[in-house]
């Protein structure tokens, strides 16, 4: 890389505050940050990993990760900088756009924390100026968010967004074909029932793309009515859990979204609460295949080996278990660790491969964490 070295205290939201400077004035910013401050129709490109399943830590420690990647691997000729959201920005000129699909592509073939598939990439329109770049920033973020209505991971250019609708009405003919399903007599396969949540999600944004908030407003409706009505239609007594508004809002696709829905109905027609039953019987192998597997277990690992979605797992164990998969399976690596370090004269950072934790130092400070005292601290008080 030619940019200078850069202090991590600067952001993007440091040198874009919200309005246009004056001509020359973003350009003196960045050559005082050792950046690289000549663009011909400059735009910015944002990377971001969404890790709904991961704590504070875990988060941080996969967007420096990112950003040290991108900073190893980036075009010359760019300024890398991250914003206060846990993104990564890269200024760039857009004859050079290709080294921004280049760097995006080495990235999702690397070894990571994460999984390749997690990362967003949010691309804006290019500007004139460099002083107009914080509409550029808008436009990215912007991009990023569609993410959500995208099967798979790829790159989102903001020109390339359909107009969003602003509302939308409520699809009551849809959630009628769900009741009617769930209630007849015979046994309804499950394509059916998930090409009708299909129906309905596609009803409901038949004029556009509707704002994440909007599609989980209509997802939480449409659970909770089905749930009345099907408990007035079958005389049940009472009603299975639904997945609350936290959950929801972080999934990370529409797809997800159909998944989630679809598993979360399961247990409404027939006898009450079957869905639940199957859930706990998920949760058990999940957590079974993290007690025998846990030097390789991940989110993604666990929920192929249960055959559910990782974002689905990651809802079971939030709202059954109390935890987040991370939390849970932390705490399994640990208690290992602990054995490990009492009983074995293993290195820490041989402690720290056998239990799953491929970087030494992370193993150490997530230890300290949980534990309260350094491995080699733990190690001789014991």
């Amino acid at each position: 890389m030619k940019q200078g070295v850069m202090d991590r205290a600067v952001t993007l939201n440091d040198l874009l505050p919200g309005g246009s400077f004056e001509a020359g004035e973003m350009k003196r910013r960045l050559e005082e940050c050792g950046l690289h401050a000549y663009y011909s129709y400059p735009a910015l490109a944002l990377f971001g990993v969404s890790l709904p399943e991961a704590d504070l830590w875990s988060r941080r420690y996969a967007v420096d990760e990112l950003y040290a990647v991108i900073k190893r691997h980036g075009p010359d000729n760019t300024a890398i900088l991250p914003d206060d959201k846990g993104n990564v920005g890269v200024l760039f000129s857009w004859d050079d756009r290709e080294s921004i699909m280049k760097l995006y592509g080495s990235i999702c073939k690397q070894e990571h924390s994460f999984n390749p598939q997690l990362i967003s990439l949010g691309i804006s329109n290019p500007t004139s100026q460099l002083s107009s770049l914080h509409h550029g920033y808008e436009q990215a973020l912007f991009a990023m968010k569609h993410r959500f209505y995208q099967n798979h991971s790829q790159p989102i250019y903001y020109s390339s967004i359909p107009e969003y609708a602003t509302d939308a009405e409520y699809p009551r003919d849809k959630e009628d074909e769900l009741l009617r399903l769930l209630t007849n007599d015979s046994i309804t396969e499950q394509s059916l029932t998930r090409q009708a949540v299909e129906n309905f999600y596609r009803q409901l944004t038949r004029t556009g793309p509707l704002p994440v908030k909007k599609v989980v407003d209509a997802t939480l409706q449409l659970l909770v009515s089905l749930q009345l009505r099907v408990k007035y239609e079958l005389g049940q007594s009472h009603l299975c859990n639904t997945p609350d508004m936290t959950a929801l809002m972080q999934l990370n696709t529409l797809e997800e979204m159909t998944d989630a829905v679809c598993q979360a109905i399961k247990g409404m027609g027939g006898t009450p609460c079957s869905a639940d039953s199957l859930n706990r019987n998920l949760i058990k192998k999940a957590v079974t295949l993290m007690e025998e597997e846990y030097d390789k277990a991940s989110l993604h690992y666990v929920a192929d080996k249960v055959f559910i979605t990782p974002a689905y797992l990651s809802f079971l164990f939030k709202s059954k278990m109390g935890v987040t998969f991370i939390e849970h399976l932390t705490r399994i690596r640990i208690t290992h660790a602990k054995k490990l370090l009492k009983q074995t004269h293993l290195r820490n950072y041989e402690v720290a491969e056998r239990v799953g934790y491929q970087d030494s130092r992370y193993f150490s400070q997530i230890f300290k964490k949980k534990v309260g005292l350094s491995p080699s601290e733990f190690r001789d008080a014991n």
